[in-house]
């Protein structure tokens, strides 16, 4: 009798245990992007619109456009890019008050991890300008991460399906980060 006792108090206490897990996105991880910035071209006179707080690290070393893109992208940076990876990640509304300055640095992810998580990659660049043919891959949200004289960079991309076009496409944005 004490056995059964046990065995159905056991089994109350683990049916009845804190379930509750905290499932949000740690604010470094590589799969958050917590804003965007888009931009049509690289004129820097030409408007730039911010959505969210942008978990980005570009130190003004590049810049990637059009953004929201459907078939390429440009990068423009300031020395010669060497390798380039995109990585899908999702959109989420949190971390709006964080200064992402001083928490995001340039030895946060490793290459290695970079390499594990990408969708797209192309290495052996040596290029500051150049196209990268994103057509194939999956409509969503992307980091670009770029790595300049060794160092790894990285920004948020919203890639659109071929066949929309961008006013449709930043109310799409636009809807989901107000």
């Amino acid at each position: 009798m004490k056995k059964k006792l046990f065995i159905i108090i056991s089994m109350l206490a683990i049916s009845c245990s804190n379930d509750k897990t905290d499932t949000q996105t740690d604010k470094t991880s590589i799969n958050l992007i917590s804003g965007i910035n888009l931009r049509e071209t690289s004129d820097e006179s030409e408007l730039q619109l911010q959505f969210g707080n942008p978990n980005i690290l570009t130190n003004n070393k590049f810049l990637i456009y059009p953004n929201p893109a459907s078939e390429s992208i440009y990068i423009l940076a300031q020395e010669n890019v060497t390798d380039v990876w995109l990585v899908s990640a999702n959109p989420e509304k949190i971390y709006q008050d964080v200064n992402f300055n001083n928490i995001l640095n340039t030895n946060l992810y490793s290459e290695q991890s970079i390499i594990s998580h990408s969708n797209f990659s192309l290495n052996k660049q040596s290029s500051k300008n150049f196209s990268v043919n994103v057509s194939t891959l999956a409509k969503g949200y992307y980091k670009v991460f770029v790595k300049m004289g060794g160092i790894i960079y990285w920004d948020n991309l919203y890639k659109y399906e071929n066949g929309g076009d961008n006013e449709e496409q930043f109310n799409t944005i636009n809807n989901f980060w107000k």
